[in-house]
Protein backbone atom coordinates (compact mmCIF):
# COMPACT_ATOMS: atom_id res chain seq x y z
CA UNK A 1 0.00 0.00 0.00
CA UNK A 2 1.29 3.44 -0.87
CA UNK A 3 1.16 6.28 1.60
CA UNK A 4 0.93 10.05 1.53
CA UNK A 5 1.72 12.70 4.09
CA UNK A 6 -0.69 14.37 6.49
CA UNK A 7 -0.23 17.04 9.08
CA UNK A 8 -1.67 16.58 12.56
CA UNK A 9 -1.20 19.03 15.42
CA UNK A 10 1.69 20.71 13.60
CA UNK A 11 3.53 17.43 12.89
CA UNK A 12 3.81 15.78 9.47
CA UNK A 13 2.56 12.19 9.63
CA UNK A 14 1.93 9.47 7.08
CA UNK A 15 -1.18 7.41 6.49
CA UNK A 16 -2.23 4.57 4.22
CA UNK A 17 -4.07 5.28 0.99
CA UNK A 18 -7.80 5.11 1.56
CA UNK A 19 -7.61 6.93 4.88
CA UNK A 20 -8.85 10.52 4.95
CA UNK A 21 -6.14 13.14 5.59
CA UNK A 22 -6.81 16.08 7.86
CA UNK A 23 -5.21 18.99 9.67
CA UNK A 24 -6.30 19.61 13.23
CA UNK A 25 -8.03 22.96 13.69
CA UNK A 26 -9.52 24.25 16.94
CA UNK A 27 -12.13 26.11 14.91
CA UNK A 28 -13.39 23.19 12.82
CA UNK A 29 -14.99 20.29 14.68
CA UNK A 30 -17.28 17.74 13.01
CA UNK A 31 -20.48 16.25 14.47
CA UNK A 32 -18.43 13.22 15.56
CA UNK A 33 -16.22 15.44 17.70
CA UNK A 34 -13.14 15.14 15.47
CA UNK A 35 -11.55 17.88 13.39
CA UNK A 36 -12.90 18.41 9.86
CA UNK A 37 -10.53 17.67 7.00
CA UNK A 38 -8.67 20.52 5.36
CA UNK A 39 -7.00 18.34 2.73
CA UNK A 40 -9.54 17.74 -0.01
CA UNK A 41 -9.17 14.86 -2.46
CA UNK A 42 -10.77 16.38 -5.56
CA UNK A 43 -9.97 15.00 -9.03
CA UNK A 44 -8.73 17.30 -11.78
CA UNK A 45 -10.99 18.15 -14.72
CA UNK A 46 -10.65 15.08 -16.94
CA UNK A 47 -10.26 15.54 -20.73
CA UNK A 48 -13.65 13.88 -21.27
CA UNK A 49 -15.48 15.82 -18.54
CA UNK A 50 -18.54 17.82 -19.64
CA UNK A 51 -17.34 20.86 -17.70
CA UNK A 52 -13.97 20.91 -19.45
CA UNK A 53 -13.51 24.01 -21.62
CA UNK A 54 -9.85 23.69 -22.54
CA UNK A 55 -8.97 26.82 -20.56
CA UNK A 56 -5.41 26.39 -19.23
CA UNK A 57 -6.12 27.37 -15.61
CA UNK A 58 -9.57 25.79 -15.30
CA UNK A 59 -10.38 24.47 -11.80
CA UNK A 60 -12.85 21.67 -10.98
CA UNK A 61 -16.37 22.80 -10.13
CA UNK A 62 -16.27 20.44 -7.13
CA UNK A 63 -13.41 22.48 -5.65
CA UNK A 64 -15.15 25.83 -6.08
CA UNK A 65 -18.43 24.42 -4.79
CA UNK A 66 -16.77 23.29 -1.58
CA UNK A 67 -15.06 26.67 -1.09
CA UNK A 68 -18.22 28.65 -1.83
CA UNK A 69 -20.44 26.51 0.40
CA UNK A 70 -17.92 26.75 3.25
CA UNK A 71 -17.47 30.51 3.07
CA UNK A 72 -20.85 31.94 2.08
CA UNK A 73 -24.60 31.55 2.37
CA UNK A 74 -27.29 31.57 -0.34
CA UNK A 75 -27.87 35.09 -1.70
CA UNK A 76 -24.41 36.25 -0.58
CA UNK A 77 -22.23 37.87 -3.26
CA UNK A 78 -19.28 35.85 -4.59
CA UNK A 79 -16.54 37.99 -6.17
CA UNK A 80 -13.81 36.47 -8.35
CA UNK A 81 -11.52 39.27 -9.63
CA UNK A 82 -9.42 36.87 -11.77
CA UNK A 83 -12.27 34.75 -13.04
CA UNK A 84 -10.64 32.99 -16.00
CA UNK A 85 -13.21 30.70 -17.60
CA UNK A 86 -15.87 31.44 -14.97
CA UNK A 87 -15.90 28.36 -12.75
CA UNK A 88 -16.49 30.41 -9.59
CA UNK A 89 -19.44 32.37 -10.96
CA UNK A 90 -21.01 29.30 -12.58
CA UNK A 91 -20.90 27.42 -9.28
CA UNK A 92 -22.06 30.51 -7.35
CA UNK A 93 -25.08 30.80 -9.63
CA UNK A 94 -25.88 27.10 -9.34
CA UNK A 95 -25.70 27.23 -5.52
CA UNK A 96 -27.97 30.25 -5.19
CA UNK A 97 -25.38 32.98 -4.69
CA UNK A 98 -25.14 36.31 -6.45
CA UNK A 99 -21.85 36.81 -8.24
CA UNK A 100 -19.39 39.19 -9.89
CA UNK A 101 -16.73 37.89 -12.29
CA UNK A 102 -13.81 40.02 -13.51
CA UNK A 103 -10.92 39.23 -15.84
CA UNK A 104 -8.36 41.35 -17.71
CA UNK A 105 -8.65 39.11 -20.78
CA UNK A 106 -11.57 39.82 -23.16
CA UNK A 107 -11.25 36.23 -24.37
CA UNK A 108 -11.76 34.94 -20.84
CA UNK A 109 -14.82 37.18 -20.53
CA UNK A 110 -16.23 35.73 -23.74
CA UNK A 111 -15.69 32.21 -22.41
CA UNK A 112 -17.57 33.25 -19.26
CA UNK A 113 -20.46 34.66 -21.30
CA UNK A 114 -20.77 31.43 -23.28
CA UNK A 115 -20.54 29.29 -20.15
CA UNK A 116 -23.19 31.28 -18.31
CA UNK A 117 -25.55 31.20 -21.30
CA UNK A 118 -25.44 27.39 -21.16
CA UNK A 119 -26.87 27.49 -17.63
CA UNK A 120 -29.57 30.01 -18.49
CA UNK A 121 -27.92 33.35 -17.67
CA UNK A 122 -28.38 36.00 -20.35
CA UNK A 123 -25.34 38.24 -20.87
CA UNK A 124 -24.66 40.30 -23.99
CA UNK A 125 -21.26 39.79 -25.62
CA UNK A 126 -21.47 43.40 -26.79
CA UNK A 127 -20.88 44.44 -23.18
CA UNK A 128 -17.37 42.90 -23.17
CA UNK A 129 -14.85 45.76 -23.27
CA UNK A 130 -11.84 45.29 -25.55
CA UNK A 131 -13.05 42.20 -27.43
CA UNK A 132 -12.18 42.48 -31.15
CA UNK A 133 -15.25 41.79 -33.23
CA UNK A 134 -13.95 42.00 -36.77
CA UNK A 135 -11.00 41.04 -38.96
CA UNK A 136 -10.34 44.74 -39.51
CA UNK A 137 -9.94 45.37 -35.78
CA UNK A 138 -7.46 42.51 -35.57
CA UNK A 139 -5.50 43.83 -38.54
CA UNK A 140 -5.13 47.16 -36.73
CA UNK A 141 -3.72 45.60 -33.54
CA UNK A 142 -0.09 45.97 -32.55
CA UNK A 143 1.82 42.82 -33.62
CA UNK A 144 2.55 41.40 -30.16
CA UNK A 145 -0.94 42.31 -28.93
CA UNK A 146 -2.38 40.43 -31.92
CA UNK A 147 -0.16 37.44 -31.21
CA UNK A 148 -1.20 37.27 -27.57
CA UNK A 149 -4.86 37.63 -28.53
CA UNK A 150 -4.70 34.66 -30.90
CA UNK A 151 -2.85 32.49 -28.38
CA UNK A 152 -5.47 33.25 -25.72
CA UNK A 153 -8.20 32.57 -28.25
CA UNK A 154 -6.69 29.11 -28.69
CA UNK A 155 -6.39 28.68 -24.87
CA UNK A 156 -2.69 28.21 -25.53
CA UNK A 157 0.54 29.14 -23.77
CA UNK A 158 2.50 32.02 -25.34
CA UNK A 159 6.23 31.92 -25.91
CA UNK A 160 8.17 34.03 -23.43
CA UNK A 161 10.40 35.23 -26.27
CA UNK A 162 8.77 37.76 -28.58
CA UNK A 163 11.82 37.78 -30.85
CA UNK A 164 14.22 34.95 -31.60
CA UNK A 165 11.52 32.37 -30.89
CA UNK A 166 12.68 30.05 -33.72
CA UNK A 167 9.30 30.22 -35.43
CA UNK A 168 7.18 29.17 -32.43
CA UNK A 169 4.88 31.82 -30.95
CA UNK A 170 3.19 29.52 -28.46
CA UNK A 171 1.86 26.04 -27.72
CA UNK A 172 -1.60 24.52 -27.65
CA UNK A 173 -2.82 22.71 -24.55
CA UNK A 174 -1.65 19.42 -26.11
CA UNK A 175 1.88 20.78 -26.57
CA UNK A 176 1.72 21.36 -30.32
CA UNK A 177 3.60 24.47 -31.51
CA UNK A 178 1.75 27.45 -33.00
CA UNK A 179 2.97 30.12 -35.40
CA UNK A 180 0.93 33.31 -35.82
CA UNK A 181 1.20 35.62 -38.83
CA UNK A 182 -0.49 39.02 -38.93
CA UNK A 183 -0.46 38.95 -42.72
CA UNK A 184 -2.34 37.67 -45.77
CA UNK A 185 -1.62 35.19 -48.54
CA UNK A 186 0.91 33.17 -46.56
CA UNK A 187 3.15 31.22 -48.94
CA UNK A 188 5.07 27.99 -49.14
CA UNK A 189 8.20 29.35 -47.45
CA UNK A 190 6.37 30.05 -44.17
CA UNK A 191 5.09 26.47 -44.00
CA UNK A 192 8.51 25.12 -44.97
CA UNK A 193 10.20 27.08 -42.17
CA UNK A 194 7.54 25.96 -39.68
CA UNK A 195 8.30 22.34 -40.52
CA UNK A 196 11.83 22.92 -39.18
CA UNK A 197 10.39 24.50 -36.03
CA UNK A 198 8.12 21.48 -35.48
CA UNK A 199 11.02 19.06 -35.81
CA UNK A 200 13.13 21.14 -33.43
CA UNK A 201 10.32 20.83 -30.87
CA UNK A 202 10.26 17.07 -31.32
CA UNK A 203 6.65 17.17 -32.51
CA UNK A 204 4.80 15.76 -35.50
CA UNK A 205 2.05 18.37 -35.74
CA UNK A 206 1.52 22.11 -35.47
CA UNK A 207 -0.76 25.04 -36.32
CA UNK A 208 -0.30 28.21 -38.35
CA UNK A 209 -2.81 31.07 -37.98
CA UNK A 210 -2.94 33.93 -40.50
CA UNK A 211 -5.46 36.10 -42.34
CA UNK A 212 -5.23 33.99 -45.51
CA UNK A 213 -3.10 31.33 -47.19
CA UNK A 214 -1.91 31.00 -50.76
CA UNK A 215 -1.93 27.95 -53.00
CA UNK A 216 1.73 27.24 -52.26
CA UNK A 217 1.09 27.00 -48.51
CA UNK A 218 -1.64 24.40 -48.99
CA UNK A 219 0.51 22.43 -51.41
CA UNK A 220 3.41 22.38 -48.95
CA UNK A 221 1.10 21.18 -46.16
CA UNK A 222 -0.01 18.28 -48.36
CA UNK A 223 3.60 17.44 -49.31
CA UNK A 224 4.82 17.51 -45.68
CA UNK A 225 2.05 15.13 -44.63
CA UNK A 226 2.61 12.72 -47.50
CA UNK A 227 6.41 12.63 -47.51
CA UNK A 228 7.37 13.42 -43.92
CA UNK A 229 4.32 12.58 -41.83
CA UNK A 230 3.98 16.12 -40.47
CA UNK A 231 0.43 17.27 -39.70
CA UNK A 232 0.36 21.04 -40.23
CA UNK A 233 -3.02 22.76 -39.93
CA UNK A 234 -3.79 26.16 -41.47
CA UNK A 235 -6.47 28.32 -39.88
CA UNK A 236 -7.64 31.76 -40.86
CA UNK A 237 -8.32 34.54 -38.38
CA UNK A 238 -11.83 34.91 -39.80
CA UNK A 239 -12.67 31.30 -38.95
CA UNK A 240 -11.11 31.65 -35.49
CA UNK A 241 -13.29 34.69 -34.73
CA UNK A 242 -16.40 32.55 -35.15
CA UNK A 243 -15.33 30.12 -32.46
CA UNK A 244 -15.10 30.15 -28.71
Amino acid sequence: MGSVARKKQGVLHRFKRGEEPFLVSNRSISEKGVPENDVWLIPFVAPSAKERLGYPTQKPEALLERIINASSNPMDVVLDPMCGCGTAIAVAHRTGRRWIGIDVSPIACKVMVTRMKKIGVKIAESDIVGLPKSVEELEAMEPFEFQDYIIKKLYGRPSKSKVGDFGVDGWLTNGEPVQIKQSKNIGRNVVDNFETAIRRQGKKAGLIVAFSFGKGANEEVARAKLEEGLEIRLRTVKDLLKEI
